[in-house]
């Protein structure tokens, strides 16, 4: 330490003869060659301070304009006017506040698709798929709004996690901006007063038909006339469904609320008081990165590299763009790219830091390991849930191992997967069937890493179709273990708490557990989560044997799946219904009616 003392020393010696107007020892260039090398140094944090202390005094000198020296002074004044709401700072340090916000605002998005996706009738996807689209058309002055479509429209693939994926993408885009956001609320607003508005064509299939009804022909040939015609239209929506998708419109609305209440608001005065590392005004100028903090922004001109959180930082100008390395992980930051593009995800052996780009502005997030790995194990826990359904003699959990033999390559063993083959399942423990239902997940995840969506959907629905099970089943289990691999659940934050009450929104809920026990409240039934004398959580609930949970647990109660995911002490509890298993012989009785087994 002594060696990088004595090199902090030159350098303030070097820069207060250039603040004096003389010209340093070993000249200019000798100074910005020992800069360069200091700002890469592993300086103790005292002697971080001096030298950006030193170093913000050169900046200074370097980039302020000329000032006359104050009476009694012999060095000049290293006072700059503080930043304006308009300076180049100013409108920077408000893009990333965006940029920010736009990051929080598409994994929200991302969340409710995710939870809507679980629907049944998808009521709030078919809705948020209608006010996207409006939206854009309001964008194109003549064109005709589109209507709510049917719940199983096969043009919208909604039970596709990729295209829910794509419809959270394109919802975060249109609220990035403030005439996206006013389009939404006016879209959102006319589902609302009307979600299937009456379609340009009916008059023309309306005069149409009244003119075949004039025609002379037999009753047969005058009605398949008619059908002929109605045929070439759309069918008018039944009236009943308007009170579901008007309430699922408000829900939405609700929902998205929050999301838009934490927009960041304008600034009168720039960005706060020691905010921007090597920051070009005093006021903003942050002295020394915090280890502390989740975020670091930094002002790239002003300087080559840091360090941050044990991480080594540098950069350099590639032409109109930023070369940024942190630790092993190199990126280039693009400013001039759409804002929506100014992010770049940076993955570390032991985390995730988002690195998001305004002009010769940085900031780095850093995004929490234990909320990502919590939020795989809850989305392992929610496909494994799938598989405990008993119904249809586990139909679900012979689908799954249906479908691995697909993706395999062999021949499919339907000796092994009959409805008999099922028996052993009921009779299995819980504990035993989570874990082999688990597993199951597991190795059907590995699979589809290998293969594209849609080899893997070809397999689940070829699977389901000698199962004699409908697509829907198929199409569920596939979107489920697809979220799991690539797209998992982001949990809320941990708060301490003894106490949780959880409903059938399918959504978690999270609490950092305490020394005291945690009571769950589900429905009627208490849970009890508590430590025992070996360091274990126990899980306790009426009637059934005490359970360990490790990292997972998915617990079949009347009133629904009770899945419980952990990570040290932070864990993550929802409570889940099982969906409906419709066979190909009950969807053969009916298309309009689907008799659902459970």
């Amino acid at each position: 330490m002594e060696f990088w003392l004595e090199l902090v020393e030159l350098y303030e010696y070097k820069v207060q003869d250039l603040m004096e107007g003389r010209v340093p020892r070993g000249g200019r260039r000798g100074l910005a060659l020992l800069r360069d090398e200091l700002l890469r140094a592993p300086l103790e944090p005292p002697l971080q301070r001096r030298l950006m202390e030193a170093d913000r005094a050169y900046r200074l000198h370097q980039g302020a304009p000329a000032q006359h020296p104050r009476p009694g002074h012999g060095g000049q004044s290293t006072w700059t006017a503080p930043p304006t709401a308009d300076s180049d700072e100013s409108r920077a340090w408000e893009e990333l506040q965006l940029l920010q916000w736009h990051q929080r605002a598409s994994v929200q998005t991302r969340e409710l698709t995710l939870r809507w996706q679980r629907e049944p009738e998808f009521a709030h996807l078919r809705v948020l798929y209608t006010v996207i689209e409006n939206a854009e058309r309001l964008a194109r002055p003549g064109t005709q709004p589109l209507a709510v479509p049917p719940a199983h429209d096969a043009l919208m693939d909604l039970h596709d996690p990729e295209v829910t994926g794509r419809l959270a993408a394109a919802l975060s885009l249109l609220l990035l901006t403030e005439d996206g956001r006013a389009r939404v609320r006016a879209a959102l607003s006319a589902v609302h007063a009307e979600p299937f508005p009456r379609h340009p064509d009916e008059d023309v299939l309306a005069a149409r038909i009244t003119a075949a009804e004039r025609e002379p022909l037999s009753f047969e040939a005058r009605e398949t006339l008619i059908r002929a015609l109605r045929a070439e239209y759309p069918l008018p929506r039944d009236p009943r469904e308007r009170p579901a998708i008007r309430a699922a419109a408000r829900h939405v609305a609700q929902l998205l609320d929050p999301i838009l209440d934490a927009l960041p608001k304008p600034t009168l005065n720039g960005a706060p008081q020691g905010s921007i590392l090597f920051a070009q005004h005093p006021g903003s100028a942050m002295r020394v990165p915090d280890d502390g903090a989740e975020r670091l922004t930094v002002y790239l001109r002003g300087g080559g590299s840091t360090r941050w959180r044990g991480l080594n930082i540098e950069w350099q100008p590639i032409g109109p763009n930023w070369q940024v390395q942190v630790g092993p992980q190199l990126t280039l930051l693009r400013p001039g790219a759409p804002l929506p593009d100014r992010a770049q995800l940076l993955k570390l052996p032991d985390q995730q830091l988002r690195a998001l780009i305004s002009g010769a502005h940085m900031t780095l997030v850093v995004e929490s390991q234990t909320a990502l790995e919590l939020g795989r194990r809850a989305s392992t826990a929610r496909a494994t849930a799938l598989l405990l359904n008993p119904a249809v003699d586990f139909a679900v959990l012979r689908l799954a191992r249906a479908a691995a033999q697909v993706m395999r390559g062999g021949a499919l063993q339907l000796d092994k997967l009959t409805p008999d083959s099922a028996r052993k399942y009921g009779d299995a423990t819980p504990d035993v069937l989570l874990s082999f239902a688990r597993k199951g997940v597991e190795t059907l995840v590995a699979r589809l890493a290998r293969l594209s969506t849609d080899e893997a959907a070809q397999a689940f629905r070829r699977a389901a179709q000698a199962l004699g099970l409908h697509r829907v089943v198929a199409d569920r289990l596939h979107a489920a273990l697809h979220i799991a691999l690539h797209d998992p659940e982001t949990l809320p934050p941990g708060k301490p708490g003894t106490q949780l009450e959880l409903t059938e929104t399918g959504g978690f809920s999270s609490v950092v557990l305490q020394d005291e026990p945690l009571f769950i409240q589900v429905g009627a039934r208490g849970v009890t989560v508590r430590w025992d004398y070996k360091g274990e959580l126990v899980v306790m609930m009426p009637g059934l044997a005490p359970m360990v949970l490790h990292d997972l647990l998915v617990a079949r109660l009347p009133v629904g799946n009770l899945l419980l995911v952990r990570h040290g002490s932070w864990l993550g509890a929802a409570l889940t219904g099982d969906l409906p298993v419709v066979t190909l012989e009950a969807a053969e009785l009916s298309t309009e009616d689907i008799r659902v087994t459970n």
